[in-house]
């Protein structure tokens, strides 16, 4: 299902906190550092598990972190590593950012006003360990990616196996640059007569970009097949799918 917010690059409430706002594809590409605030705000327990394996060279012996705690863990060493988490929150956020480190929180706002404003630390907008998949879950909207479900713990060893084995397969294509760049899918969208071409692509989200290009993909399918279907092709073989339809099933 599409989510329309991410596809208009309309903003959206993340629980009365704040505002999250898709990015458009020129926001991504004139920031430099859009590649590490996405993985910094979206990267998963699994994926940063497997980051932990492939340092360690398979031989893993210490526990992995949580995401959130992995977060501040490096907030805390790393300065550099605090300005670009600082720099990726309001990248999203369009506003302030502070850590606070113990506790491990995420305070929204500018910390002097908004504890004048909240007299309390509990009344700060925050977002806290508890609901960081849930924030994550949003920053994913944004980007049109799918939200995840918290790791299960009673998974069985094997199924997880295969799911890492998967994961691994697909670092190495990404690492290969086996895949599509993401200019070139800029570029094919410019060839889709809809009106998109280098002067204004920049200006639709981020989020639309994937959304179109499978859409016409499946249009361009379907039209095809009825064209082989029109010149003889046997009917049992091929069975064209209207391509207006939810593509996720």
């Amino acid at each position: 299902m599409i989510d329309l917010n991410g596809f208009l690059a309309i903003p959206f409430s993340y629980k009365g906190k704040c505002k999250i706002y898709p990015p458009t594809v020129r926001q991504t590409l004139s920031d430099e550092m859009f590649p590490q605030y996405r993985r910094l705000l979206t990267i998963s327990q699994e994926e940063l598990e497997d980051e932990f394996t492939r340092a360690a060279k398979g031989n893993l012996k210490e526990t992995v972190p949580s995401v959130y705690d992995y977060l501040f863990i490096n907030i805390k060493q790393d300065k550099r590593f605090a300005a670009v988490a600082k720099k990726a929150f309001e990248f999203f956020l369009h506003e302030e950012v502070n850590f606070l480190p113990e506790p491990k929180m995420v305070v929204i706002g500018s910390l002097e006003k908004e504890i004048k404003k909240a007299k309390s630390v509990e009344k700060l907008r925050l977002i806290k360990e508890d609901e960081f998949l849930e924030f994550q879950n949003a920053v994913r909207r944004s980007l049109g990616d799918k939200p995840l479900e918290p790791p299960n713990p009673n998974e069985h060893p094997r199924i997880k196996a295969m799911k890492a084995k998967a994961r691994y397969r697909d670092y190495i294509k990404a690492k290969k640059g086996l895949g599509i760049d993401f200019g070139t899918l800029l570029a094919s969208i410019c060839c889709m007569n809809m009106g998109l071409n280098p002067l204004n692509i920049g200006e639709i989200s981020y989020a639309s970009v994937k959304v179109l290009v499978d859409t016409y993909q499946e249009k361009e399918k379907y039209e095809t097949e009825v064209r082989y279907l029109q010149a003889g092709a046997d009917p049992k073989k091929i069975k064209p799918k209207y391509w207006i339809r939810q593509l996720d099933n």
